[in-house]
């Protein structure tokens, strides 16, 4: 019953400030609405993102393929994306993507835990199309369809945004809800890495390596 009634008086906050016509996010900053909504695995599995980078370094360096990881820059980088957060042209404040039209590509570091050391350490997909839409105060997101299709919301937290969604396998019509299946939840942390160039990076996912990053750019023009 807390829960509903913090996510409802933040709800009603942000719709204030849509009609005062102030930038998304300028009142809602705080946890309030994605913690109402995350599941205790995943509060877990936030609490350790860190180690999760560094447990795909080990991988990656074991393997010998840190050459690899070099080439895929910033994007792969945390400590430079610590230092980028905040690139507005003067605000101070970070700056989130805008909805509509994206390109995104996936990367895999390291190995799956438990997971036969067959596959290389560092896996970076193609660019495609994915898009993100406004509802409210969040960001709903999904990539392009393909063998995993990551579905979710982008919430507002500080600096940062958080994603609680799910993966659609190839051949499914449906989509699940975050929360329905565990195995199918997936939880990151969205961050400005430079100028029209966020990255959501997912620690302990389902299935494949430590770490999956999802590479999100605007179109170029």
């Amino acid at each position: 019953m807390m829960r509903r009634l913090v996510l409802l008086a933040v709800l009603v906050l942000a719709g204030c400030a849509r009609e005062d016509g102030l930038r998304p996010y300028a009142v809602v900053r705080r946890a309030d609405v994605w913690q109402a909504v995350i599941t205790d695995a995943d509060r877990g599995r936030l609490s350790r993102l860190g180690e999760a980078w560094e447990q795909a370094r080990a991988d990656i360096s074991a393997a010998g393929a840190d050459a690899d990881l070099a080439r895929l820059g910033p994007v792969a980088q945390q400590s430079l994306v610590q230092q980028s957060l905040a690139q507005d042209g003067g605000g101070g404040d970070t700056v989130f993507p805008r909805a509509g039209a994206h390109e995104c590509r996936t990367i895999q570091l390291g190995w799956h835990q438990g997971a036969a050391h067959t596959a290389p350490a560092v896996q970076a997909g193609a660019w495609a199309p994915c898009r993100l839409t406004a509802d409210g105060i969040v960001l709903r997101f999904e990539t392009a369809p393909g063998p995993q299709q990551y579905l979710g919301t982008l919430y507002p937290d500080v600096d940062r945004l958080i994603f609680l969604g799910t993966v659609r396998l190839a051949g499914e019509m449906g989509r699940l809800r975050y929360g329905e299946d565990g195995q199918r939840d997936q939880l990151g942390v969205l961050q400005a890495i430079g100028p029209g160039q966020w990255r959501i990076a997912l620690p302990w996912p389902r299935w494949t390596a430590r770490l999956v990053l999802i590479d999100i750019r605007t179109v170029p023009a």
